[in-house]
């Protein structure tokens, strides 16, 4: 099989764009046979996970390979808003990147910036893995359309990010508001109540930011009875984890067996 090309594969960003519903999952406790699995059911997109993990630079990038093999959208999950971390994801071969805990447009922008080459951002160049190693094409050919393909997720998990809703939305290179609903409820005073009603104020707010501007939004989702509530809210980016997956699936067999 041969990797798609990042200057041409438009089909997870277009389904981002257009406000379809994409659905993946974060890597947290799996590695690369877990993430080819993801690809082979059609699941759109995986966020590898290294805000949470202890994963290494060397795994990440044979689940990127796993990813860009087995079909599904290679997006990594950086620890903090920083240009070194930046390019080695996508060197790695991350075609996006999910920055967590921005609270303000400006380290949105830095965010965004950080995810491009020059003049539309800040991002070193190099013949790495999603440049095919710098084979058979140039940096000329392969700039305007890396920077155009990337995917810049900016995660919204605190009041802070939430009252700068609309200033973050609106800076350009952000493709997605993914508000997170465990810190969020956190920071809210009110862990893990996800249904409450200052915390489903909040992802309104979110929302009603991200669709003035054209902007998708995303949420982690474990009560999957409540997706068509939210996807008629306006939530089109869902993510599961795959230790939830491995916990409710051991669980559900065991419990076959239980008297």
């Amino acid at each position: 099989m041969t990797f798609p090309d990042i200057r041409t594969d438009r089909r997870f960003k277009n389904k981002l764009s257009t406000g379809q519903v994409t659905l993946g999952t974060f890597i947290q406790v799996g590695g690369p046979e877990v993430v080819e699995i993801c690809g082979a059911v059609e699941l759109d997109f995986v966020i590898l996970d290294t805000e949470h993990t202890p994963v290494g630079w060397e795994r990440l990038s044979a689940m990127c390979v796993s990813a860009l093999y087995s079909g599904t959208f290679p997006l990594l999950r950086v620890g903090a808003t920083e240009q070194a971390l930046v390019t080695r994801a996508l060197d790695t071969g991350a075609r996006g990147v999910v920055f967590p805990q921005v609270q303000s447009a400006e380290q949105a922008n830095v965010a965004a910036r950080a995810c491009r080459y020059p003049p539309q951002g800040t991002r070193g160049a190099a013949g790495s893995r999603n440049m095919a190693w710098g084979v058979n094409t140039t940096l000329a050919d392969y700039i305007p359309a890396a920077n155009d393909g990337i995917v810049c997720v900016i995660q919204i998990e605190t009041r802070q990010g939430v009252d700068a809703a609309d200033a973050i939305a609106a800076v350009p290179g952000v493709d997605c508001l993914f508000v997170g609903l465990s810190d969020l409820s956190v920071d809210y005073g009110l862990p893990g109540e996800y249904a409450h009603p200052d915390v489903e104020a909040a992802l309104d707010q979110v929302i009603e930011a991200a669709r003035a501007i054209g902007v998708s939004v995303g949420i982690p989702i474990a009560d999957f009875s409540r997706a068509p509530d939210y996807r008629r809210r306006g939530v089109s980016f869902f993510a599961t984890t795959d230790r939830a997956v491995v916990v409710n699936g051991m669980a559900a067999f065991r419990a076959n067996f239980e008297q």
